[in-house]
């Protein structure tokens, strides 16, 4: 029962931290960009983009289409290249649906996920042998590492602009760090023996 007040509590905690760093404080604001003209981009993104997905400009050719040994896949690779090197290249993540400022079932959805990955992170943090300062600290590492191997990665391969690479890992670790604080204030001391 304590592993569920103490995730209860903890997505609390994350939720009402990712509401105020990004929509009542706007601490991440940097992190986004504006377009010169957004009405435009919306209309080419509505015109270029038939289905929901994620899109990387330009694409990277499918082997069968850029065969070294053929005149056309060649060619095909090489404009590929030119296109890749002269920039700009994009990530474009497209959801054909409008979706309405804010839906109370993506809240609950929210809420959810944070409240699936709480008790995930009680049950982590209660076989700890410990106490508070301890758990936090792993806790803290934990999160550290999932942003890490998250955010860390993507940005490396998918080329994530800087400041919304950053935005994303400090919000990560902050958000986790202090759920694993309430979690580990909320369970008991673990007696058993380090090995």
């Amino acid at each position: 029962m304590r592993h569920l007040l103490a995730a209860l509590v903890g997505a609390v905690v994350v939720f009402m931290w990712g509401f105020t760093a990004w929509a009542a404080a706007d601490i991440w604001g940097f992190a986004f960009a504006k377009t010169t003209d957004e009405v435009a981009a919306h209309d080419t993104i509505r015109a270029q983009f038939p289905q929901d997905g994620a899109y990387f400009i330009p694409r990277m050719p499918k082997p069968s289409e850029c065969d070294q040994s053929t005149p056309e896949g060649k060619a095909q690779w090489d404009a590929f290249e030119k296109r890749l090197k002269d920039g700009p290249t994009a990530l474009v993540l497209v959801r054909r649906d409008g979706l309405a400022p804010i839906e109370v079932k993506e809240l609950v959805r929210g809420f959810g996920i944070e409240f699936g990955a709480s008790l995930l992170f009680a049950c982590i943090l209660s076989a700890v042998a410990g106490g508070f300062v301890r758990r936090v600290f792993l806790g803290f590492t934990v999160a550290a590492f999932m942003a890490t191997a998250t955010w860390g990665v993507s940005w490396n391969f998918f080329h994530l602009p800087n400041g919304f690479a950053l935005a994303e890992w400090f919000d990560t670790v902050i958000g986790w760090t202090l759920c694993a604080a309430v979690i580990a204030f909320i369970l008991p001391k673990s007696k058993r023996a380090t090995a």
